[in-house]
């Protein structure tokens, strides 16, 4: 494989392309197509293993590290949506090493697949304010439903039957209830705060824990009523993560 026969063979059909040898028989490619920041898209060729007439189309690594920057794959609602997008694109994961193997004579098709998955990916991020925020709850309850299993958790319990605002999780631990509330955004947060007042004044015994998306998010009123009838709060899923089941049995002991 040399970097000739790889640009005659695109060049019939995209003109405004090079190749630069960064190692041995290892081949950036510079082609026209950018991230939203201008910087070029990270993409290489490579002899592909899987025969003489083909070629791998990789980017050692570069796209889930450029990604890593702006957004973390850190829970598996997250990493399933990755998943998807790979198996979608016929993007193969080698270790954070993407890549794809193709026939020598369809490496424009095969380039502009693999470049088409790269920006996918980037722009993760933005569904971190779109469709991945929404799967905060879905995170939280991923992990209490199989990091907290032994606190006997319950989703959705309606502690006053009358009262329409229930609890997302219910844990139990040395006979204490702990009532644990996802919230994202300001709404959320006074929904669940005049809850937590009307089971205080109802006088049920239990221990509160607030888990926020991102509490800086909110406001500054919705965050000082929160805080004052929250038990305990986490700033982050991931601050709920590391130190919640050691709090529960602090608190319950």
């Amino acid at each position: 494989m040399n970097s000739h026969d790889i640009k005659n063979l695109l060049n019939t059909r995209m003109t405004d392309l090079d190749l630069y040898e960064r190692r041995p028989g290892k081949f950036q490619v510079i082609i026209p197509i950018r991230h939203e920041d201008g910087d070029m898209l990270d993409i290489y060729f490579q002899a592909s293993p899987a025969g003489t007439n083909m070629i791998r189309i990789c980017d050692f690594g570069m796209t889930l590290m450029r990604l890593s920057y702006t957004y973390e794959i850190s829970t598996p609602a997250r990493q399933k949506i990755l998943d998807n997008i790979l198996i979608n694109n016929g993007i193969s994961n080698d270790d954070g090493n993407l890549h794809l193997d193709v026939p020598m004579d369809t490496i424009h098709e095969g380039l502009l697949q693999f470049a088409g998955c790269v920006q996918k990916i980037c722009n993760m991020r933005y569904w971190g304010r779109e469709t991945v925020r929404a799967t905060f709850y879905r995170d939280l309850g991923e992990h209490i439903t199989t990091k907290l299993t032994t606190f006997d958790p319950a989703p959705d319990m309606r502690p006053l039957s009358e009262f329409p605002i229930g609890v997302d999780w219910l844990l139990t631990h040395n006979k204490k209830s702990l009532y644990v509330f996802g919230v994202r955004g300001n709404d959320r947060a006074k929904n669940v705060a005049i809850a937590l007042l009307e089971f205080q004044m109802a006088k049920l015994s239990y221990i509160s824990l607030v888990v926020h998306e991102n509490m800086e998010d909110l406001g500054k009123n919705d965050r000082v009523f929160l805080t004052r009838n929250a038990d305990n709060q986490y700033p982050a899923l991931d601050a709920f993560v590391d130190k919640g089941a050691a709090d529960i049995q602090r608190m319950t002991a």
